[in-house]
């Protein structure tokens, strides 16, 4: 949420033709998520679910713009308030490195950074 410290992680990120696979921990809780990315050209669509944010799954819809993949959804918030969006942004800036951030998208359209994870080529 806007003004809340930051919790830092060590995190896995294994990517394949389709999906993006994470692992991470939250206060010491291990977790882990998938994103299966699917669709035609530029549009696509990606299903994500994770133990920490996702645990029934989201559905979400994007488009590839260069090297980047950005999605966006919404999840109820419960007891009749408005719906929460989600959005995912990946972005392979090089071929060695993605960048995978999650924001949580206020029902007043404000922005709050919920994951950014940043990985590299393993050898």
């Amino acid at each position: 949420m806007p003004g809340t410290p930051a919790h830092v992680s060590d995190a896995t990120l294994v990517v394949a033709a389709d999906r993006v696979s994470l692992s991470w921990a939250h206060e010491g809780a291990p977790q882990e998520g998938e994103l299966v990315l699917s669709g035609p050209g530029p549009a696509c669509r990606g299903d994500f679910t994770d133990t920490f944010h996702a645990a029934s799954g989201l559905v979400l819809h994007g488009h590839m713009q260069g090297s980047a993949v950005f999605l966006y959804g919404t999840y109820s918030a419960g007891d009749g308030s408005p719906a929460w969006g989600w959005r995912i942004a990946l972005d392979w800036y090089d071929p060695d490195h993605l960048s995978f951030r999650m924001f949580n998208v206020l029902p007043d359209g404000v922005e709050a950074l919920a994951v950014d994870l940043c990985g590299a080529r393993s050898a």
